[in-house]
């Protein structure tokens, strides 16, 4: 696995011909969230004010420009109560032996059941689906370890090849890959400018600091190996 994740071409000059998997309509996605945000469940992100360039001023995949934004908006989801809860809450925790979470981090999170409104169209950022991307400068393509499992400096290489994605398949809604830790379902950043206002809320704000939420969440922990602490 690769520590660094090489930079997208910067132009496009041909085509790309890839393999396109389909989200299909009223799919139940599940979306973490801090309970102190003022914005609905199903909004996007719209990346005002950030920059690709600092690994700092956002997530993997966002914010890249766009047209006619000045970044596209996104939303991040996975299709399993696991998945979202690898890909958000236990994001930062470190691929060591039994990583620590202090347990009182869970309460800044809840989580919302959205449901898809029509069938959409992801790109997969998987290794078989990948041999058709290209690294300049090189004869491999990029794979999945360096666009999912590099560390957070390297977050402007790999927003840049969501902006090369997005701009070179104009008919994806989204990209889908495996939880970085894990676990089951596929997690995914769908782009706002393709497919905002296509999901539904189906349940929102759900604690997981106390409730039947501490218990499925604790049960993720556990099967991650990952040990919840007292502060």
């Amino acid at each position: 696995m690769s520590s660094s994740c090489p930079v997208a071409p910067a132009t496009i000059t041909t085509s790309l011909i890839v393999h396109t998997t389909h989200v299909e309509r009223g799919r139940v996605h599940f979306r973490f969230h801090k309970r102190t945000a003022t914005h609905l469940p199903n909004s996007f992100n719209p990346n005002v004010g950030k920059r690709i360039d600092l690994p700092e001023d956002g997530a993997r995949f966002n914010p890249f420009p766009g047209t006619p934004c000045p970044n596209v908006p996104t939303l991040y989801t996975a299709d399993t109560f696991q998945g979202a809860a690898l890909e958000s809450v236990f994001h930062e925790v470190e691929h060591v032996p039994s990583p620590t979470y202090f347990k009182c981090g869970l309460e800044e999170w809840g989580y919302s059941k959205l449901r898809t409104r029509r069938t959409l169209l992801v790109f997969e950022l998987v290794n078989p689906r990948l041999r058709s991307l290209l690294v300049p400068g090189r004869s491999s393509s990029i794979t999945e370890g360096e666009l999912i499992h590099s560390p957070r400096s390297e977050y402007p290489h790999t927003r840049t090849w969501a902006q090369y994605l997005h701009d070179q398949l104009p008919t994806i809604d989204g990209l889908a890959w495996r939880p970085r830790l894990g676990g089951t379902g596929t997690a995914y950043v769908f782009f706002g400018d393709r497919c905002g206002g296509e999901f539904d809320i189906a349940a929102s704000a759900i604690p997981i600091a106390t409730g039947p939420g501490l218990g499925k969440i604790s049960a993720i922990a556990r099967a991650a190996g990952i040990v919840l602490i007292e502060a």
